[in-house]
């Protein structure tokens, strides 16, 4: 049997997802197949592996003592400053739960019409999202409260610890795009080599992480140009990986609305706090 001749299980449940949130971003119906859902049901919709929102609260904040104590260690925070990050981790756990409560009240008043019942989807999918990539992002309160919080010395230590997180989770994401292909369409090591090469120099870290940060890296890889990329393949890889990043090509609206992908120009949006402001 030819090697290449068939996608793998696990690629074809990639591109059958794709198409899902294809669907998603461009406003299509997706059928849930009844009428008369249940509040329980709304909830396993938009919480997903917690099941319900009492268990998400308790997880969420649970990952902001985690993530406050990872900042507590890097920067050396002091008692007030680790509060004020608190409080503000909590602002973002109330802001996402006062928007799932929203969703939650429109989807009451149409949970028995089938057309509306599908529309809600616009409002699942953010909620989804946020969920996956993390409410303590580069938009949070926390993130905010972080810069106006600490001073200039803190802010740098922290910045590099980040930096050096974020550039380790790329190269996890790099080798995740490589093992697909691989998978799909066996590759040499040479080939392998060469395409860890060029993802490094033509990608850059998503803006968010989650379940979802796979198709923000592949999206950035079908952004590549083909001369780069097509001379390191042989032709039935070329036209496997192809279809897959022709997938990802349409994905552009639904990634940036979502936040997933890198502006080029993320640093500009930071800025070094003012010392004489945030130093205690």
């Amino acid at each position: 049997m030819n090697r290449h001749r068939f996608l793998s299980a696990q690629t074809r449940l990639l591109l059958a997802m794709v198409l899902v949130m294809s669907c998603s971003a461009y406003g299509d119906v997706v059928v849930f197949g009844q009428v008369g859902f249940t509040d329980e049901q709304f909830e396993q919709w938009v919480f997903q592996q917690y099941g319900n929102s009492t268990t998400a609260r308790t997880k969420l904040n649970e990952s902001l003592e985690l993530y406050t104590e990872d900042v507590h260690r890097s920067c050396d925070l002091s008692d007030s400053q680790l509060r004020k990050l608190r409080l503000a981790g909590r602002g973002d756990v109330e802001r996402f739960f006062r928007r799932f409560a929203e969703a939650k009240e429109k989807f009451q008043k149409i949970r028995n019409d089938q057309q509306k019942v599908n529309q809600i989807w616009q409002d699942i999918s953010p909620l989804q999202m946020q969920l996956s990539s993390g409410l303590f992002d580069r938009d949070s309160l926390l993130q905010k409260s972080l810069v106006n919080t600490i001073n200039r010395q803190q802010f740098l230590q922290y910045t590099k610890l980040d930096d050096e997180r974020r550039r380790f989770h790329h190269e996890s994401k790099i080798k995740l795009v490589i093992t697909m292909l691989d998978q799909a369409a066996p590759i040499t090591a040479e080939q392998r080599r060469r395409l860890t090469e060029l993802l490094r120099e033509e990608t850059s870290p998503s803006r968010k992480g989650g379940q979802y940060e796979y198709y923000a890296m592949m999206y950035q890889v079908a952004q590549i140009s083909e001369p780069k990329l097509k001379p390191i393949l042989d032709d039935v890889q070329w036209q496997v990986f192809n279809q897959q990043l022709a997938q990802m090509r349409g994905m552009e609206q639904w990634l940036k609305q979502n936040g997933m992908l890198p502006n080029g120009d993320e640093d500009e949006d930071v800025l070094l706090p003012d010392e004489q402001v945030a130093a205690e």
